[in-house]
């Protein structure tokens, strides 16, 4: 009889462990899905939000680009008006200021001013003009000096 008494305790035993070991698997598995769950949601949550945060940042982007392209068809409309010559521009008569920097620039006259050297070999005069300075003397004599060496 204590055998029996053993065979009974271990089934039961076994039957009972059995059904504890499947009551906390099924609880872990149930906790593992809610918790996917609530993760998969946080998930899908913030990529909406990161989604909005994008179309609103393209969509200033674009607004601003569409801004910059009407200003700058705005310029080139205006520059084309500007270049589009009409009779009138030439009947007004003209302060001579507006022209005068195209005149001057265009001005092929040089001034007399310039000294055009016509010895390279000896150097050229300070600009103390015949003043007292390093060069101030006249070529011949500085020639002569280095022919008597």
């Amino acid at each position: 009889m204590d055998i029996l008494a053993l065979f009974i305790g271990i089934i039961v035993g076994l039957i009972v462990g059995f059904a504890v070991a499947w009551v906390l698997a099924n609880s872990n598995l149930k906790a593992k899905k809610s918790a996917t769950q609530s993760t998969e949601a946080e998930l899908k949550t913030l990529l909406a939000h990161q989604a909005k945060n994008y179309l609103e940042t393209s969509r200033e982007s674009i607004q601003t680009l569409e801004s910059e392209l009407k200003r700058l068809l705005t310029s080139v409309k205006d520059y084309e008006q500007s270049l589009s010559v009409t009779t009138e521009d030439y009947s007004k008569n003209t302060f001579f200021g507006e022209h005068a920097s195209m005149f001057l620039r265009n001005n092929d006259v040089k001034s007399s001013k310039t000294v055009a050297t016509k010895s390279t070999d000896n150097q050229p005069k300070d600009f103390a003009n015949s003043g007292s300075g390093v060069f101030v003397g006249t070529p011949a004599v500085q020639t002569g000096s280095k022919e008597e060496k």
